[in-house]
C-alpha cells in the first residue's frame, strides 16, 4: 500500500472509531452479551430478550459478529458469544468489564461535546451525576473502575514491601469501591485500611469489601476530600487515580491534609496515569488529560516531575518514582519527615 494510502487508512480508522464503540455500548447496555451467556440463539430470539425489533436488533448483531465480538453458526444462523466476550462482557463473569464498559458507554456524551469543552476550558458534564446524584450511574461509575482496575491492583499491591512491622493502619481517600485497599491488605497481612468517600459510594464500597471477606480489617466512613480530615498517625495514606481530576491547588490542598494525617515516617502513595516529560506520550495519558477537561473541571495530566514537585511543596520528602503493571501508569512514593509536621 502506498504512504498516502497508508494515511488515509489511518484518517478513515479515527474517523470511523465511535462506530466501532457504539456497537460495543449499544450491545452492552442492551444486554445482548448477556442474553448469549448460556449458549448460541437465533436472532430473533436475541431480539425478543432484549426487548428489541428483530431486523434492527439483527443489523447489530451482525456489525458486533464484524467486529469479532460475536460469532455466526452460518448453517444455523444462530448467534454466540466469543470467548472473550464470553469471559469480559457478561454479567456473571467473575472477569465481567460490563460496569466499566457501561461508563465509557456514558462517557461518550460529553466526549461527544470535547470542542465545547476546549472552548469553555471546562468539564462538560456535572461530577456530582456520577457521585451520587443520578444513582444508576454512580454505581455504574464506581463498580466500573473496580472492574478496570482489579486487573492489575493485586500485582500493583504485591510488589510493595511491606512497610515496617505490626498492624498497619490505611486511609485510601476517595478509594470508591475498595478495590486497592482490597489488594493492600491482602498483600500485608495485618493491615488495617479505611475508605473515606462519600455517602452514596460507601454501600458499594462495603458490598465489594465483604465479598473479598475483609470486612474485619476494611471499614469505611463518609469523607469529602475537599474538606475533611484522613484520620491521625496513620501508616499510609493511599491517593489513587484521584489527582488527575483536581487542580493543582485543590491536590496541594488534599496532599497536604494527607501529610497531616500520617505518622512522622509515614507515608503517601500517590497513584495514577502520568504523562512523559514531552507531554505527547503515553497516548493513553494524552486522552487521559483531555478525559480530564471534559469531566473533571479543574483536572489535568501531571507529568511525574511536576507531581513529585507537587508532593514536595505539601511536605513530602524522599519522594519515589516507581512503576507499575500499567505501562502508561505511575506510583509515587512519599514520606513524611519524623522531625517537622
Amino acid at each position: 500500500m502506498a504512504p498516502l494510502d497508508l494515511q488515509l487508512g489511518q484518517i478513515s480508522q479515527l474517523a470511523f472509531g465511535y462506530w466501532h464503540a457504539q456497537v460495543l455500548f449499544s450491545a452492552t447496555g442492551l444486554g445482548v452479551f448477556d442474553a448469549l451467556a448460556d449458549g448460541p440463539l437465533p436472532g430473533d430470539a436475541v431480539a425478543e430478550r432484549c426487548g428489541l425489533p428483530a431486523e434492527p436488533c439483527r443489523r447489530l448483531l451482525d456489525a458486533a459478529t464484524a467486529l469479532r465480538l460475536l460469532v455466526r453458526d452460518q448453517a444455523t444462523g444462530e448467534y454466540g458469544n466469543t470467548p472473550a466476550a464470553q469471559r469480559l462482557l457478561t454479567s456473571a463473569s467473575p472477569e465481567s468489564l460490563t460496569p466499566w464498559v457501561k461508563v465509557m458507554g456514558r462517557w461518550y456524551g460529553p466526549w461527544g461535546d470535547l470542542g465545547e469543552a476546549l472552548r469553555l476550558g471546562r468539564a462538560v458534564e456535572h461530577r456530582g451525576s456520577r457521585l451520587g446524584d443520578d444513582p444508576a450511574y454512580a454505581e455504574d461509575f464506581i463498580l466500573g473502575m473496580h472492574a478496570y482496575n482489579s486487573r492489575t491492583a493485586q500485582a500493583l499491591a504485591d510488589a510493595l514491601p511491606e512497610p515496617g512491622p505490626g498492624p498497619l493502619r490505611i486511609a485510601d481517600v476517595g478509594g470508591g469501591a475498595g478495590t486497592y485497599s482490597i489488594a493492600l491488605c491482602k498483600a500485608w497481612g495485618e493491615a488495617r485500611a479505611e475508605v473515606v468517600d462519600l455517602a452514596a459510594v460507601l454501600p458499594i464500597a462495603e458490598a465489594t469489601v465483604a465479598g473479598a471477606g475483609l470486612a474485619d480489617r476494611i471499614t469505611v466512613r463518609e469523607g469529602d476530600y475537599y474538606r475533611d480530615s484522613f484520620g491521625a498517625d496513620l501508616d499510609v495514606v493511599l491517593l489513587s487515580n484521584v489527582l488527575h481530576q483536581e487542580s493543582r491547588e485543590n491536590g496541594l490542598d488534599i496532599l497536604r491534609r494527607a501529610r497531616a494525617a500520617l505518622r512522622p515516617g509515614g507515608r503517601v502513595l500517590v497513584h495514577g496515569h502520568f504523562l512523559e516529560e514531552s507531554r505527547t506520550a503515553p497516548a493513553f495519558t494524552t486522552l487521559h488529560n483531555l478525559s480530564a477537561l471534559v469531566l473533571w473541571s479543574g483536572g489535568r495530566s501531571y507529568t511525574a516531575a511536576e507531581m513529585a514537585e507537587l508532593m514536595a511543596d505539601a511536605g513530602f520528602a524522599d519522594v519515589d518514582v516507581r512503576r507499575t503493571p500499567e505501562p502508561s501508569a505511575r506510583l509515587l512514593v512519599g514520606h513524611r519527615a519524623a522531625d517537622t509536621r
